[in-house]
């Protein structure tokens, strides 16, 4: 019995263990890395995209976008991660995976500038650290020094979640002070996560055989919404840029935050005992 007991134990810790990520493909501008469960592909602009767990798409766009205003005109100039000309350059020719350990880790660091905003000065310096877990958490870190006095009309990181795959789930978000909870719809008019808006901490759908999580370690106000008729979106706000807010120079802004995808052999497994 004793015996039964040990391989039975032997068999959980087994299936416990994730293989390490690697880099699936490295296209010099850009990577894919995961495991054989999950993988996600990140530019050298910073965008992210094709979040994959097997072959179901959980997200196809985790972008920064910003929004400053020109001082010659009074425009306000929409700038997006991987928009081309639309963005805010210039973009890294290339991106380099690093593996540490059993995670990879991509660092892209970078000055961004528009012609259009001061004369094309450059407004930030922006290093933003992408870690991959074996475990299917993805650490997103933006770190933001403001170089200059600028006007602007926001910033936030937008993490677009597929609503197919969460039709019918239950989630739960914390705001410390109290939990809300509900059921995801992906109907195209539904409006499920518009209660979510606030100093979210976490947010949590349960998924059946596994969790799809959102854990937000740093940043300014966050909000949900549905998006288009086949997305609901977070916006993580980044912290001194709200609304008609000027930054100066020296202010240094974080969003720091995870996503863990939804890997069934992986439920138990606490994002807490893992080393950032």
């Amino acid at each position: 019995m004793r015996g039964l007991l040990v391989v039975a134990v032997c068999v959980v810790c087994a299936a416990a263990v994730a293989e390490p990520v690697r880099v699936l493909e490295d296209g010099g501008g850009f990577a894919v890395v995961g495991t054989d469960e999950f993988s996600v592909r990140v530019e050298s602009s910073g965008a992210i995209g094709q979040v994959m767990v097997g072959e179901t798409e959980w997200s196809w766009l985790i972008r920064l976008y910003t929004s400053p205003i020109s001082f010659e005109t009074g425009e306000t100039i929409r700038a997006v991660q991987g928009e081309g000309a639309r963005g805010l350059g210039p973009v890294p020719e290339s991106i380099h995976p690093e593996l540490r350990g059993e995670a990879c880790s991509i660092v892209i660091e970078r000055e961004a500038a528009r012609e259009e905003i001061l004369g094309g000065a450059p407004m930030y310096h922006l290093t933003q650290t992408v870690t991959v877990h074996p475990t299917g958490r993805i650490g997103l870190r933006y770190e933001f020094e403001w170089l200059r006095f600028l006007q602007m009309r926001g910033a936030q990181v937008i993490i677009a979640l597929r609503a197919a795959p969460l039709d019918g789930r239950q989630w739960w978000a914390d705001f410390t002070s109290h939990v809300l909870h509900g059921t995801i719809s992906a109907e195209p008019d539904a409006k499920s996560l518009d209660e979510v808006r606030g100093a979210l901490r976490s947010f949590t759908v349960d998924c059946g055989a596994a969790d799809l999580s959102l854990w937000i370690a740093e940043s300014g106000r966050v909000t949900a919404r549905r998006w288009n008729p086949q997305d609901y979106a977070f916006f993580v706000y980044v912290p001194h840029t709200g609304y008609g807010t000027e930054v100066y120079p020296g202010v240094h802004s974080v969003v720091d935050l995870d996503l863990v995808l939804p890997i069934p052999e992986m439920r138990s497994i606490s994002r807490r005992t893992e080393p950032r």
